[in-house]
């Protein structure tokens, strides 16, 4: 009777293989293959990406296509012979849980789709490597995403670091500290199996045997969403945050900046509608759902720029003087209170408003100046202002008095300015005295020779007077 019985469980196990590998067409079953079978994350990760629906996979849809044949391995330490797409995909619906591809035998070679170049992969970093470029998230990626989202472990549970030694976790806390100690470039590598509680309760335990198994837990949560939103504004400090992707009733889509959450802006529709002030600030948008119970928050910068007026003045200058009247003109002029600024210093305060006069009147000296107008607003808490450089150029001139019927004459210096500016007495383009400024007296008195003309001149450099001012008068001497 055992002998019987061993027979029909024989018979039974060929029956069942026979029937998993009946739509293979042209493979080899179970080959006794040259080389050895790796098992390799990302070969799970691209088949799981490739799909398991026969009528939705298309070779042309791929980033990449392998140059077939190809050996892969079966978590039951039996391996296949794949010679065409045809029978790839012929594997991959016939996967299932206790019976699922877990590695390739490398080296293989690949075509990225659009081209005919052959890439030979090496092994698994090589593997990965074509993923990224692929934009494929690798297995690091899933469960970076939805670990503690969709599963939760039942602890301790044991993973082999990069030096291919076994490490028992105890606890979340040390899982999370390993994983990042191994670095940006290491996937999970379980040893199985291992327990998982599943969301969205938690409650029930699966037992994973495989990383298709993890993958198949996976791709029946969905976790948090993709979070997308756009900010707009649609006048002076109002903007618009619209949420971009699907919102289903069983979330809770919350606004936070600056890390509080706004509790007072509620979603409307998909948007957000809220007033924020010039300055810079870390917009976000936080999701909570059965399948993201711990929350998913996106975040994107805001700078609002500050609303300032664009000030204005007018200005002329008295005749006959150096007296300036500066006269301010711009829109909201009576909203707004202003400082009359000349050569940063402040020669008015708080003209503007409802009460200012918006005129200054003000005595320049000779030379270059800047006269600016500055104010700050509530939405413009930096500051604007509007300035003209003036250069104020003296008209020089003077007066000249023979000394009765002698050839001395007396010249005096009398013009705007003139405590200011120190100048020269010229005969001729020679020059005689200085003379002006502070100190000067202003008079010249010379005495000419007979029988010729002279020109008489006062001359001084201004910056930013060009040509430099000068008066002159001709002096006739019989």
């Amino acid at each position: 009777m055992r002998n019987l019985k061993t027979y029909f469980n024989v018979f039974s196990l060929v029956a069942v293989l026979m029937l998993a590998f009946s739509c293979v067409s042209d493979d080899s079953f179970f080959p006794e293959e040259n080389g050895e079978i790796t098992s390799t994350i990302a070969l799970v990760t691209a088949l799981n990406e490739f799909g398991t629906d026969a009528a939705q996979i298309s070779e042309e849809n791929l980033c990449f296509s392998f140059v077939y044949p190809i050996v892969l391995g079966y978590n039951n330490d039996s391996s296949i012979r794949i010679s065409d797409f045809q029978g790839l995909v012929n594997v991959l619906t016939g996967q299932s849980g206790n019976f699922n591809v877990n590695g390739i035998q490398f080296p293989f070679q690949i075509t990225f789709n659009g081209t005919n170049t052959t890439t030979t992969v090496q092994n698994e970093s090589a593997f990965l490597g074509i993923l990224r470029e692929c934009q494929i998230d690798t297995f690091r990626d899933v469960f970076n995403s939805l670990f503690r989202q969709c599963f939760k472990f039942d602890y301790p549970v044991t993973l082999i670091n990069s030096n291919n030694i076994e490490v028992e976790i105890e606890d979340e806390q040390s899982l999370l500290r390993f994983i990042d100690e191994e670095g940006t470039s290491y996937q999970p590598n379980f040893k199985f199996p291992v327990s998982v509680f599943v969301a969205p309760g938690f409650t029930t335990s699966t037992q994973i045997s495989t990383y298709f198994d993890f993958y198949q837990v996976a791709n029946a949560c969905v976790g948090c969403p993709e979070i997308r939103f756009d900010i707009t504004s649609d006048s002076d400090f109002q903007y618009n945050i619209t949420v971009n992707f699907e919102i289903r009733d069983s979330f809770d889509v919350s606004l936070i900046v600056n890390g509080e959450t706004d509790a007072n802006t509620t979603l409307d529709g998909n948007v957000f509608r809220r007033e924020f002030r010039p300055g810079t600030y870390e917009v976000c948008i936080r999701v909570i759902s059965p399948d993201c119970p711990e929350g998913k928050k996106v975040c994107q910068p805001l700078t609002v720029e500050p609303v300032c007026p664009e000030l204005s003045f007018q200005f002329e200058q008295e005749q006959g003087t150096l007296q300036y009247i500066f006269t301010a003109d711009f829109v909201g002029i009576n909203d707004i209170v202003y400082d009359w600024v000349v050569d940063d210093q402040i020669a008015e305060e708080a003209d503007g408003g409802g009460n200012g006069d918006n005129q200054l009147l003000f005595q320049l000296t000779p030379g270059m100046h800047r006269v600016c107008i500055r104010t700050e607003t509530p939405d413009c808490p930096n500051g604007t202002e509007f300035c003209e450089d003036i250069v104020v150029c003296p008209e020089l001139a003077f007066i000249a008095e023979q000394q009765g019927n002698t050839t001395t004459y007396e010249f005096i210096a009398d013009f705007p300015g003139i405590g200011d500016v120190q100048y020269d007495w010229k005969i001729d383009n020679q020059v005689q005295e200085t003379d002006g400024g502070v100190d000067g007296d202003n008079t010249f008195t010379f005495q000419f020779e007979p029988g010729a003309t002279y020109q008489v001149c006062i001359s001084t450099v201004i910056e930013g007077c060009d040509p430099s001012p000068q008066f002159c008068q001709e002096i006739q001497i019989p």
